[in-house]
This record gives structure tokens, C-alpha cells and sequence, in this order.
């Protein structure tokens, strides 16, 4: 029982940073109807520009993230500006693979910069276990999981109580709308990618102090869209129990399983949910059905 109990709380806590993958790409599709796979990348850039800060060049760590965070703001709004404006009016699957295109090309230029190796930087952030209700559990997955809440959180705020987030949620429910109303679209779409792009990071960073910043770093965020799609594309609350349910999905069957079939349960868990969910419940667990009538 003790085991199930520890495989459950270790679960959750990591399906809170595929959350935060899993939001970024939620926050893109509400407004842009654009699905992005560019957003693994985007997490991956922001904990290797983390660890540039705070290892090669010394800087302190809270000088660090706020390093990494502007070049996330400059990488968002960079893609939107050069990538991903030239195409509105255009096919949405041809921004589709435009974002696919963007996650080769990033994925080319991560593994130079790693040149092959991995790199940590666990050393200068908690370390340790931490006891909850007698189960052990490490405190690094404990602090990611608190900064995954707390970001929701702060999101949740924004979207409800603040000038952006309602011109943000006005855009998503229609563009032409929003626009006779005098909100900027484009403005917006703009800050919609500078935003998701801080979320990937920060999602990133977060995860590297639970895995090592590696080459399978950046495909932690097709895991993201997996949980993107579980909750519904459209749905922040989806976005938020979909990691849940994947992170626990994972960590319980690996720890039973992988003992029987000789590992790897955990890499397969993800895509067995993906096919049951896409089978059974296509718009996800809180999606929209949109019924178009022609």
C-alpha cells in the first residue's frame, strides 16, 4: 500500500509539470486555433538558457530565471512575428506543420548546443526527500509541482481580472468579433506566444530539476500535447487534471509493470491514453463540440 501511495503522490507531482507543457499549448489553441508542437522545444531553450545563466556565467539563480524568462519572451515573440503571423488566413494545418518545421529546426540547434552530453543543474536547487504522511517523496518533484500550481493559479487570475486576459479570452470565443470590438488580434496573438512561450519555460525549468537537460527533453512536450488533447484543446481546468491523470497513468503502471515486461511501460503509457481518449472522447474531457453547419 505504501508503495501504491508513493507511485500516486510521485505521479501527480510530475503530471503538474506536464500540465504547465500541456497549458502552453491550450493557451495558443484558444486563441489561434493552432495546435504546437513547437512548445517542447520552447520548455527545452528555456532551462538550457537557465543553465547557461547559472553555471557557465556564475549569475545567481534568481537572476538566472530572469534570464531565461526574457529570452522565452523573445523566443514567443519571435516565432509569432516571423513564423507564425506570415500564415494567418491561411490553412490552420499548414501552421500546423509550420510548427513542426520550427520544433526540427530548434531540435537541430538544442543538440549543438549540447554537443551530445547532458547537463544538470539539480545541485543548486533542493535536493533531498521530503515526508508526506510518512510516504517519502523528493523534494525537487515537490517544488516543481508548487510552482506548476502556483503559475495556474496566477493564470487563472490574469485571464479573469486583468485588460489582456479578457481581450485574450474575447479573441479566443471569435476573432472577428474581438477586432469590431477594438481589440488588436494580432497584438494579441503576440502576447498569447510571449505568455505560453514563459509557461514552456518555466515548465522546463522545472522539469530539469527532475531530469537531466538531454536530448529526450524537448519530446516531454508531445507528452504535453497528449494531455492538451485528454482535457479538452480549449480547456485550462482540462489541461490541469489531464496531467494529473498522465502523470499518475505513468508512474503507478511503470512501478507494477515494468517489473513483468522488462521496462519501459512509462514511455508507452502516454500513447495508449492518447488512442482511448482519441477513440472514445475525441474533443477531450472538457473540449467544445462544435457542430459546423454547411
Amino acid at each position: 500500500m505504501t508503495q501504491l501511495v508513493q507511485l500516486a503522490l510521485t505521479g501527480v507531482m510530475v503530471g503538474g509539470l506536464y500540465a504547465m507543457v500541456a497549458v502552453a499549448i491550450v493557451l495558443v489553441y484558444k486563441s489561434t486555433r493552432v495546435v504546437s508542437l513547437a512548445h517542447g522545444q520552447i520548455m527545452s531553450f528555456g532551462a538550457l538558457a537557465f543553465w547557461f545563466a547559472i553555471i557557465p556565467w556564475g549569475l545567481p539563480i534568481l537572476v538566472g530565471l530572469a534570464v531565461a524568462l526574457g529570452f522565452a519572451v523573445i523566443l514567443g515573440w519571435g516565432i509569432e512575428r516571423f513564423a507564425m503571423r506570415p500564415l494567418i488566413g491561411q490553412p490552420l494545418f499548414a501552421a500546423f506543420l509550420n510548427t513542426f518545421a520550427l520544433f526540427l529546426v530548434m531540435d537541430g540547434v538544442f543538440q549543438l548546443a549540447l554537443k551530445g552530453s547532458s547537463e544538470s543543474f539539480s545541485s543548486f536547487l533542493p535536493g533531498g526527500m521530503v515526508s508526506i504522511h510518512g510516504v517519502p517523496v523528493p523534494l525537487s518533484h515537490v517544488v516543481s509541482f508548487l510552482v506548476a500550481i502556483s503559475l495556474f493559479a496566477a493564470l487563472a487570475l490574469m485571464f479573469r481580472y486583468t485588460k489582456v486576459g479578457l481581450g485574450m479570452r474575447a479573441t479566443a470565443e471569435d476573432h472577428q468579433l474581438a477586432q469590431s470590438t477594438g481589440i488588436s488580434v494580432r497584438s494579441i496573438f503576440s502576447v498569447i506566444w510571449v505568455i505560453s512561450a514563459v509557461v514552456a519555460a518555466v515548465a522546463g525549468i522545472a522539469l530539469a530539476n527532475v531530469m537531466d537537460i538531454s536530448y529526450p527533453l524537448p519530446y516531454v512536450g508531445i507528452k504535453g500535447l497528449i494531455v492538451a488533447l485528454l482535457g479538452g484543446l480549449e480547456s485550462l481546468p482540462g489541461a490541469l487534471l489531464g496531467g494529473l491523470i498522465l502523470g499518475l497513468l505513468e508512474n503507478v503502471s511503470a512501478g507494477y509493470l515494468d517489473p513483468l515486461v522488462g521496462g519501459g511501460v512509462k514511455e508507452v503509457a502516454a500513447y495508449v491514453l492518447l488512442l482511448l481518449i482519441l477513440l472514445i472522447k475525441p474533443y477531450g474531457l472538457f473540449g467544445l463540440v462544435r457542430i459546423e453547419r454547411i
